[in-house]
């Protein structure tokens, strides 16, 4: 029980929380954005890629938050966070990574992958949510229980395993992380209280 309760123990944060609030509305409504194009716009021809949809430009902002997270890691002060941030960071890198670097196969190539990716950032989302007791643990947990809900539909490729659809479940999963983002600056916010 040890092991749940020591993350939970924080100092002060010494984080703007403003400035989280805005970057997770950023990335909020970037996804949100990205959610109505896959279902508008669904045969979309971004960087010369057909049949991928919306899929490369997801791929490049998970590649670029990945990026960030990466230089968090960098930045961070306590061990704990350089290794919480350079994970969730590299595995963010290397997916965007590769769904950007495979623009030229089929997109149902990238679905285990993308599948895989959904479920663990849904799974990662829910215990960080409980192990730091963090705010809205109801509507973040059913942010990564939907992650992974899309996830095992991508995998089971329902009801498509289209690029637009993948691309879906990716827009829906940034979308999240701002969401969750946001619920963890209101909770930097009461602790700073």
């Amino acid at each position: 029980m040890k092991l749940l309760e020591s993350p939970a123990r924080f100092e002060r944060f010494n984080m703007n929380w403003r400035r989280l609030l805005m970057q997770g509305l950023v990335i909020f409504l970037m996804g949100l954005i990205l959610v109505f194009a896959s279902v508008l716009n669904p045969d979309a021809v971004v960087m010369s890629a057909r049949y991928f949809s919306w899929l490369p430009l997801c791929g490049i902002i998970i590649l670029a938050l990945g990026l960030l997270e990466c230089l968090d890691a960098f930045l961070a002060k306590e061990q704990r966070d350089f290794f919480q941030n350079l994970q969730v960071g590299v595995l963010d890198t290397v997916v965007g990574g590769l769904i950007i670097l495979s623009v030229t196969e089929e997109p149902a190539r990238l679905s285990l992958m993308i599948a895989a990716f959904l479920m663990v950032r849904g799974i990662v989302r829910i215990v960080l949510t409980y192990a730091l007791s963090l705010p809205q643990i109801i509507s973040t947990a059913v942010c990564g229980l939907i992650s992974i809900l899309a996830g095992f539909m991508v995998f089971l490729g329902w009801p498509t395993s289209a690029g637009w659809f993948i691309a879906l479940c990716l827009s829906i999963e940034i979308a999240f992380r701002g969401w969750a983002m946001m619920m963890f600056s209101l909770w930097v916010r009461k602790q700073n209280l």
